[in-house]
């Protein structure tokens, strides 16, 4: 069946239960032998051979352990292996290999931005800036049944509960015991003193962090070291509000238990001295019907708090409003772990998703999905851009940041909270973070005219003979265009993928600069459906519905060719008629619009469905260039 990590799990299962099970043995050792684990192979096959008691039982094990000697032989003499000139397989000859300098950054206070990472030293594209493990973590709750509750991977067929609340599930008894779960029923959890329920005869060392009782986001939070903290110890009581809470309640309540566990040293009758890590909570920005939720949860949650451990929580308005900040907190701070996933897998137990059809197996639909919530201390104090410098990366729990531009010494570092330039646009960025993170972006890709953002979700000329761009909406503000050098950035206005631009076309771009030279009210007026390039007048509602019907035709088209009941000839009709229908996108959208790369990619689906990649190949291309050009909107043209 290949699910051989199953194997090995349910064999050590059994080994565990009964030690001198020789099947067991012998069956854990062929399966190492599978995965050419050769040492544990034969390790597990002496043990086989050790407790079999028949004469035919040991001559089949000393079979197989001939086998898998003879084959860890032949491996070993293939990794040692030499040319006849005397170098190995990984000789890299002339070449000499430098690694890459560790990346090296500090905090540092700004006048306009608060506090601040910047580059010690030059950081190239790839370098590592940053890995670290979260302070606390908690698995989204539409991954509950599908991700391991403390590594957030894949659960396989038979995942490991916990053994009292079996509430959480794990992949395997090793993340199971660091999330801090009971191995089996027999333990009173619930009654067990909570020095033994989160600290397990261990502390980490003690650091002192700030206080939090300001939002002045000036104070650098020092990273703690991880040692024997369970996050699961203080919730699993026979109780589930851990997991009826929203995920972000649940996640300030294990901020809580961990910055008491870290500085009380066992004192738990007294959390008023507890000191949280110092991150901004923007609390007196929100809403005043936000701020009610707020309340709302941290009197429930202080509830389920003194519920669980009364010997720890009084409840106090002081209490309630620690809690307030702290959920704040989270809800400002936590970041989204991120893995590499089907999307349409996730949420659906490993036991009930399908196997792939033809169709799964022609085309593939993976992407990051987030599976999981976290606060990382250190990775808290990057800003925004919607032009990043660094990228966030996650293996099972932990952050990895990397660089992917050149920064220059005292270049700040610069992290993408959502949505980033290339993606979606200016006003619907602003708004985003303005709603989630309280602050209107001015970041490069914001507050210089970006050519991304022009042509997004533009249109294009309705003048067979011009290619210029029509922006969907009617003015451009005036101080975006300070400086700019109009022929550079309507150069763009006339480029077009599927067709050839005459060159003659392109000396005209000057023309563009008479759109944008009247100033009314500091900003400049550009009619809706005007082309900035030869100033013709198309009909912007026209143009939106045939987009509109173009696209949603093209998804109907590719549902119905998806079907396994259509006939090849069927297939080809509805191929030629979505192609008339990407035409007829191409003819009102900007040859740069993102929902032309969205078009192009449902095209070059089809015709993997139909059995011809090498015609998919084309618009695959053209989809990517479309993507390169609107997220790298500062890089050189000339590479498209």
């Amino acid at each position: 069946m290949g699910m051989l990590k199953e194997s090995i799990r349910d064999c050590s299962r059994a080994i565990k239960l009964h030690p001198s099970y020789s099947k067991a043995w012998y069956r854990r050792g062929q399966v190492h032998g599978n995965l050419k684990n050769y040492e544990d192979a034969i390790k597990d096959m002496h043990m086989a051979l050790a407790f079999e008691n028949s004469s035919m039982g040991k001559a089949q094990v000393r079979v197989q352990l001939e086998n898998i000697m003879e084959q860890s032989k032949n491996a070993k003499k293939s990794l040692t292996c030499h040319h006849i000139d005397g170098t190995n397989d990984f000789d890299c000859g002339d070449y000499e290999v430098d690694l890459p300098e560790i990346a090296q950054f500090s905090g540092v206070l700004t006048a306009d931005r608060g506090w601040e990472n910047q580059a010690e030293n030059n950081i190239l594209p790839g370098h590592l800036v940053l890995q670290e493990e979260p302070y606390v973590a908690i698995v989204l709750k539409r991954c509950r049944d599908t991700h391991c509750h403390f590594c957030f991977k894949e659960l396989p067929g038979d995942s490991v509960p916990c053994g009292f609340c079996a509430v959480p599930l794990f992949c395997s008894e090793n993340c199971r015991d660091h999330a801090g779960g009971n191995p089996s029923g027999t333990k009173d959890s619930k009654n067990r003193p909570l020095s033994e329920q989160i600290l397990d005869d261990s502390y980490c060392e003690t650091q002192t962090l700030s206080l939090f009782e300001n939002d002045s986001c000036q104070t650098l939070p020092v990273e703690l070291k991880d040692v024997n903290w369970f996050e699961h110890k203080h919730e699993c009581g026979g109780m589930s509000w851990a997991a009826v809470l929203p995920t972000e309640v649940t996640l300030a309540a294990r901020m809580l238990i961990k910055s008491i566990d870290r500085q009380s040293f066992g004192n738990y009758h007294d959390h008023s001295t507890c000191v949280l890590p110092n991150l901004c909570h923007h609390y007196e920005k929100m809403q005043t019907a936000d701020k009610l939720e707020l309340h709302i949860f941290a009197i429930v949650l202080a509830f389920c708090l003194r519920s669980s451990t009364p010997e720890m929580f009084q409840i106090t308005g002081t209490f309630i409003s620690k809690l307030v900040l702290l959920i704040a907190q989270v809800r400002v701070n936590a970041m989204a772990i991120m893995h590499v996933s089907s999307p349409e897998s996730v949420g659906k137990p490993a036991v009930s998703r399908t196997v792939p059809t033809i169709a799964d197996t022609i085309t593939c639909s993976v992407q990051e999905v987030q599976v999981a919530q976290a606060v990382y201390l250190r990775a808290s104090l990057f800003n925004h851009s919607c032009d990043p410098n660094i990228h966030a990366s996650f293996i099972s729990r932990r952050l990895f940041v990397h660089a992917i531009k050149p920064l220059p010494p005292g270049s700040p570092l610069e992290l993408c909270y959502g949505p980033q330039v290339g993606e979606s646009r200016l006003e619907d960025r602003q708004r985003w973070l303005e709603e989630r993170y309280f602050f209107s972006c001015k970041c490069r890709a914001c507050s210089e005219l970006n050519l991304s953002d022009l042509c997004l979700s533009s249109f294009r000329c309705a003048k067979h003979d011009c290619q210029g761009v029509i922006l969907d909406k009617a003015a451009v503000r005036l101080e975006k265009l300070v400086g700019t050098d109009f022929v550079s950035y309507a150069n763009i206005f006339t480029r077009d993928l599927a067709l050839p631009v005459d060159e003659r076309l392109r000396h005209s771009i000057k023309n563009v600069s008479h759109l944008i030279s009247t100033e009314n009210d500091s900003m400049t007026d550009v009619s809706p459906g005007q082309c900035l390039r030869c100033g013709s007048m198309s009909d912007l509602e026209i143009m939106q519905k045939v987009a509109n019907q173009s696209l949603g035709y093209l998804k109907r088209v590719q549902g119905e060719i998806c079907l396994t009941s259509s006939t090849g000839n069927e297939k080809q009709r509805l191929l030629d008629e979505a192609l008339q229908f990407l035409q007829s996108l191409r003819s009102v959208l900007h040859a740069f619009n993102k929902d032309i790369a969205k078009a192009e990619d449902i095209i070059a689906e089809m015709f993997c469905l139909t059995l011809r990649p090498e015609s998919a190949i084309h618009y695959c291309k053209v989809s990517i260039q479309v993507h390169t050009y609107l997220r790298f909107w500062d890089s050189d043209l000339s590479l498209l």
